[in-house]
């Protein structure tokens, strides 16, 4: 054989093997998506919250008292063997309150002193992915008949309005007029948003998750699958809890009785005196920056505020990060803007399978021509 021939025949080889093999590809994929399927469910969830106002600064800090009921409602399709796209809408509930924290423990009184609570209603809109440890290579009634484990992963978006029952009088006694309501915090800028660039604009209600978790499906019948999902859903935002940076100056609420009311609750109800608490010396005295005219001054000019100063002696405590009686200008934080707030669903799921039309096999299509299931 000789060089020419060589050639010819090996080219006509390659051509005939990618032909066959690109054929059987088709024949495959078509073969798939007559496999492919979607499915519609709902799910009880209970939701938790990680974030400034917890108990303790661990992340396993949750407080099971303000777990949550919610719930979900979902549509997927089943694209891959191991792989399925999911769309879901869960509305939920998380809660926190400083009242939960140990006042007698060193690293946690000074939360305790801040007297800060609040709930938050979230609608959530998600899309993310399902990645099957088991897959299916069978139609949908050929799944397999044991708990399948899975990883989900996506991004969403959710609206958010952190509230909080307002006191009846601010610091200084001035009527707040919501005395024993619910108020919404996000427009009253409780840590200064909206009053200079240093402390820049308030948080949008409208914010980005992207939930990460993991669960496990088990199939109870031909068309539904219940499963048990846990989710974490991480975000660009600090403000779940309305609580992030440091307290400011309550001279730049103006007339604004009720934000300055709820920017600081330290000198509420008497929780700052606490008896037998290792630093009582530091929580029964006022911050001395509120009756110190010359550090007042300083810090509003730092700030872009040098008509703040209202000239009136506000009664707070030291509290979250801060050992009391130091100044604004030192440290005096009100929540830690470094770790992101998080909230947790834990679902039991239940989903229904709506199925495709089906191509039987070789062997079946003179007894059955298509075979809608």
């Amino acid at each position: 054989m000789n060089k020419k021939h060589f050639w010819v025949l090996f080219l006509t080889s390659c051509f005939v093997i990618s032909t066959e093999v690109a054929a059987q590809h088709y024949q495959s994929w078509v073969w798939f998506k007559r496999k492919q399927y979607w499915s519609v469910g709902m799910s009880l969830n209970a939701m938790n919250y990680f974030g400034d106002v917890t108990p303790q600064q661990s992340f396993t800090s949750m407080d099971i008292r303000y777990t949550r009921p919610s719930f979900s409602i979902f549509a997927q399709r089943r694209l891959k063997p191991n792989f399925t796209a999911r769309v879901m809408f869960t509305y939920g509930r998380v809660a926190g309150d400083d009242a939960t924290a140990d006042p007698k423990d060193y690293d946690n009184q000074f939360r305790f002193a801040r007297n800060l609570h609040f709930r938050n209603d979230i609608f959530e809109l998600n899309a993310s992915g399902i990645l099957d440890f088991v897959g299916n290579r069978g139609v949908f009634y050929q799944r397999p008949s044991k708990v399948i484990p899975y990883l989900t992963f996506g991004v969403g978006v959710f609206y958010h309005n952190p509230q909080a029952i307002a006191p009846k009088t601010d610091q200084a006694g001035n009527s707040t007029g919501a005395g024993g309501e619910w108020v919404d915090l996000q427009p009253l800028g409780t840590e200064g948003q909206g009053r200079s660039g240093y402390f820049g604009s308030t948080y949008s209600r409208f914010q980005v998750c992207f939930p990460v978790g993991l669960g496990i499906r088990y199939k109870i019948n031909s068309r539904m699958d219940i499963g048990l999902e846990i989710a974490y859903r991480f975000m660009a935002t600090d403000y779940l809890d309305d609580v992030s940076r440091d307290y400011v100056d309550l001279g730049i609420f103006g007339d604004n009785h009720l934000a300055r009311a709820m920017s600081d609750r330290s000198g509420e109800g008497g929780r700052a005196r606490l008896s037998g608490a290792i630093s009582e010396g530091f929580l029964a005295r006022p911050d001395e920056y509120y009756v110190n005219t010359q550090l007042r001054n300083a810090y509003l000019e730092k700030v872009g505020l040098p008509d703040a100063n209202d000239g009136v002696a506000y009664p707070t405590y030291g509290s979250f990060g801060s050992p009391g009686g130091q100044a604004l200008t030192i440290i005096n934080n009100r929540g830690n803007a470094a770790d992101r707030d998080v909230y947790i669903t834990t679902a039991f799921q239940v989903s229904y399978i709506i199925p495709g039309q089906v191509r039987c096999p070789e062997p079946f299509k003179k007894r059955f021509r298509r075979h809608r299931l």
